[in-house]
C-alpha cells in the first residue's frame, strides 16, 4: 500500500503545467491592468477643475448663482432646510488629560445637509457637507 502512494507522488511530482496560450495571457493582463493605467498622469489632476468648471458655467447660464446680490435686493436662493444625520459613533477609548484627569475620546461622524430654493422659479439646491466631530467626555466616578 505504502508503495502505492509513492507510486502515485512520484508522477505527481513529474508532472508539469501547461504553458498559458497567448490568448490567455493577453485576457488575464487586460482585466488586471487599472482602468487608468494607459492615460498619462497629469490628465487625472485635470479632470476635477474641468469637472467643476463645467459645472459652475452650467449653473451660471441657468442664473442659479446668487451672484453680486445688490444692498436692497431679495437674494435669488434662501435656506428652506437644514440636516444633520449622524452615521457612526466610535468610543475611542480613555484618555489622560493635562491635568491628570481621565476621560474617554468619542469621534462621531455626520452628514449636513443644507437644501435652498428660488422662490421665483422652484428652482432648489441642495449642499451635503461630510463632518466629523470629536468629543472628550471626562470619565466622574461617584
Amino acid at each position: 500500500m505504502d508503495d502505492d502512494f509513492q507510486a502515485l507522488e512520484a508522477e505527481l511530482k513529474a508532472l508539469q503545467p501547461a504553458a498559458p496560450s497567448r490568448e490567455l495571457h493577453a485576457r488575464v493582463t487586460r482585466e488586471l491592468t487599472p482602468v487608468g493605467a494607459a492615460l498619462p498622469w497629469w490628465i487625472w489632476s485635470v479632470v476635477p477643475v474641468a469637472a467643476a468648471l463645467l459645472i459652475a458655467f452650467t449653473l451660471a447660464q441657468r442664473h442659479a448663482i446668487p451672484v453680486g446680490v445688490e444692498a436692497g435686493a431679495s437674494p435669488q436662493f434662501r435656506p428652506v432646510s437644514a440636516e444633520n444625520v449622524l452615521y457612526s459613533t466610535q468610543d475611542e477609548g480613555p484618555v489622560t488629560l493635562a491635568d491628570g484627569t481621565l476621560a474617554r475620546r468619542v469621534r462621531s461622524s455626520y452628514v449636513d445637509t443644507i437644501t435652498w430654493e428660488n422662490p421665483r422659479n422652484n428652482a432648489s439646491l441642495r449642499w451635503s457637507v461630510p463632518r466629523e466631530e470629536i468629543r472628550i467626555v471626562p470619565v466622574r466616578f461617584q
